[in-house]
């Protein structure tokens, strides 16, 4: 019989370039779902598929510690930024299973977007060793993904989020969350135009990008 896990933890990834207030929804959803002990956020540093984020690598880890703050289980971790180049997930969660051992619950988190995306990451085959893998549904992106991804994963399904919470690493599981319609993209936008980002994003936040004057001048990307 297989040993109850001493905790679990839930990583959620992102550039966070700004992060808002559906990053945190999600994020507390996701936690109360799986009954996890601690989420970490953790800000990537400069992310291989996608164009270099409008803030730099301090910004947005203060900005991500500001959101954070008052949220009781939510970590900050920032070891991605203290990289040089890319920051590759699969070494996140190698460095992350070495650190909470055997015992713990490692559950990573992407959206669909990312998932359809998946076999262009590095080593993506080796996410499973360290982790199970949580993919949320994005009403604008279908769950779907290149066909050995599809495979290797399917492999793994798991049929509820209960056998999620028991597994340490190995397991896939997919669903959907009733998600806020906020992106950063918007949020990069509405800044470089003159127009107000309250209540898109926590008002500390909103505060440290107007002291930097971030975002003013530049063009948007991809969303996030």
């Amino acid at each position: 019989m297989t040993a109850p896990l001493r905790k679990h933890c839930l990583v959620f990834g992102g550039t966070f370039d700004p992060i808002h207030h559906g990053h945190l929804r999600s994020a507390i959803e996701l936690r109360e779902l799986l009954q996890a002990d601690e989420l970490r956020l953790m800000p990537s540093h400069q992310p291989p598929l996608r164009g270099r984020p409008g803030g730099t690598a301090r910004q947005r880890l203060e900005m991500v510690q500001l959101a954070a703050a008052n949220e009781p289980g939510f970590i900050v971790d920032d070891r991605e930024l203290s990289r040089d180049g890319a920051s590759y997930t699969v070494d996140s969660l190698q460095e992350l299973r070495a650190e909470l051992g055997d015992g713990v619950g490692l559950t990573m988190v992407m959206g669909s977007d990312a998932y359809a995306k998946l076999h262009r990451w590095h080593r993506w085959q080796c996410l499973l060793d360290y982790a199970n893998v949580w993919v949320i549904e994005r009403a604008d992106h279908p769950l779907q993904a290149d066909g050995e991804v599809a495979a290797a994963m399917d492999a793994r399904r798991l049929a509820s989020v209960e056998q999620l919470r028991t597994r340490a690493a190995g397991g896939f599981f997919s669903s959907r969350l009733i998600q806020l319609p906020i992106s950063a993209t918007d949020i990069r936008a509405r800044v470089a135009a003159g127009r107000s980002i309250r209540y898109l994003l926590p008002d500390a936040v909103a505060e440290r990008i107007a002291h930097w004057g971030l975002y003013q001048n530049m063009q948007t990307g991809t969303q996030s």
